[in-house]
C-alpha cells in the first residue's frame, strides 16, 4: 500500500495544482493563450526528459543537455546558415553525435556519465557563447515554425516513440535490467556497452529536436542557447518520481508528469502576482516536499 501512495503522489500533485491555479487565478490559468504558452514551454524540457531517461534507466546521469544542445546549434548554423530543413537535421545529427561522445567517455574512458556529460556542457557552452561573441546567429525563417501546433506535433511524436521504445522494445527493457543488476545482465548474454551507447544516442536525438524547438521558439542562436537545460530536465524527472538508480523502477510517465509539474507551478506562480525573489524558494520547497514523498529509499539500502 505505501508503494503504491508514492507511485500516486506525482499523479496527485500535477492535477491538484492544475485545480488549484485553474480555482485560484481568476481564470487566467485556463484561458486558451495561457495554456499555449504552458505547452509550448514545457515541450523542449519534455523532449529532452524522454532521451534522458533511458540513460538514467541503466542508472546513468546526463549533464551535457544545455552544452550540447547550444553546440548543435551552432555548429549546424555554421554550416547550414539559413537553411532549415538542413539545420533541423544537422541539429539532430550532431545531438546524437554529442550523445555518442558521452558514451564514449563513459564506456571506453571509463569516466563517470555524470562527469563526461559536464565536460561537453562546459565545452559546448565555450564554443557556442565563443562563436555567439562574434556572429549574429538569427534564424528569422524558424519564426513561423512557432505556433503551438508544431510544438504539439513534435512533442506527441517524440513522446509517443519514447514510450513504444521504452515499454516495448529491447533497448528500453534491456535498459531497466542493466541499473538493476549490470553484472548479471552481462552475464546473461547483453552486450551492455553496446545498450549504453544507443540509450545515450536517444538521449543526444531528443537533445537535437530540443535544440530545433528552442530555436524556433527564439528565432536566434546565442551563447546562453539552451541554458539550465540539463537543470530542468533532471528536476522534472525527479518530481515525476523517477528512480535515481535506474532498474525496473523507471516509468517514461515520469518525463511527462514531472514536467507538467514543473511548469504548471512556475505558471501559477507567476499568475499569482508572486514576488519574483519569492519564486525560486516556494519551487524548492514544493520540490523538496514532493521528492521526499515519492522517492525511493529501497535503492539507496542497495547502495550503502
Amino acid at each position: 500500500m505505501r508503494e503504491q501512495i508514492k507511485k500516486m503522489v506525482p499523479i496527485a500533485g500535477l492535477v491538484s495544482m492544475f485545480l488549484l491555479f485553474a480555482f485560484t487565478t481568476d481564470g487566467k490559468f485556463l484561458t486558451r493563450v495561457n495554456l499555449q504558452n504552458l505547452i509550448i514551454q514545457s515541450a523542449i524540457t519534455m523532449v529532452a526528459a524522454v532521451g534522458t531517461a533511458f540513460v538514467m534507466a541503466h542508472n546513468n546521469l546526463d549533464f551535457s543537455l544545455g552544452g550540447a544542445c547550444a553546440l548543435s546549434c551552432v555548429l549546424s548554423y555554421l554550416i547550414a546558415g539559413q537553411n532549415l530543413p538542413l539545420f533541423f537535421i544537422l541539429c539532430i545529427v550532431f545531438g546524437v553525435v554529442c550523445g555518442l561522445f558521452s558514451a564514449l567517455l563513459h564506456i571506453k574512458g571509463q569516466i563517470p556519465a555524470f562527469m563526461a556529460g559536464m565536460c561537453l556542457m562546459f565545452a559546448g557552452r565555450g564554443v557556442a557563447q565563443s562563436v555567439a561573441a562574434n556572429t549574429n546567429m538569427l534564424m528569422v525563417a524558424a519564426a513561423s515554425l512557432n505556433n503551438i501546433w508544431f510544438f504539439l506535433i513534435v512533442l506527441v511524436v517524440v513522446v509517443v516513440l519514447g514510450f513504444v521504445i521504452f515499454n516495448y522494445t529491447k533497448i528500453g527493457k534491456y535498459q531497466k535490467l542493466i541499473g538493476t543488476n549490470p553484472k548479471a545482465t552481462e552475464l546473461s548474454g547483453i552486450n551492455v556497452n553496446a545498450y549504453k551507447t544507443i540509450a545515450f544516442a536517444i538521449s543526444g536525438a531528443t537533445i537535437g529536436i530540443a535544440a530545433c524547438l528552442t530555436v524556433i521558439r527564439s528565432a536566434s542562436i546565442i551563447g546562453n542557447t539552451g541554458l539550465n537545460l540539463e537543470t530542468n530536465v533532471l528536476l522534472a524527472l525527479s518530481l515525476g518520481g523517477i528512480s535515481i538508480t535506474g532498474g525496473s523502477a523507471t516509468k517514461m510517465r515520469s518525463a511527462i508528469i514531472g514536467t507538467l509539474i514543473f511548469f504548471i507551478l512556475n505558471n501559477g506562480l507567476t499568475l499569482w502576482g508572486l514576488n519574483p525573489d519569492y519564486v525560486d524558494i516556494v519551487k524548492a520547497a514544493f520540490f523538496l516536499l514532493t521528492v521526499t514523498i515519492s522517492i525511493d529509499r529501497t535503492q539507496y539500502d542497495m547502495i550503502a
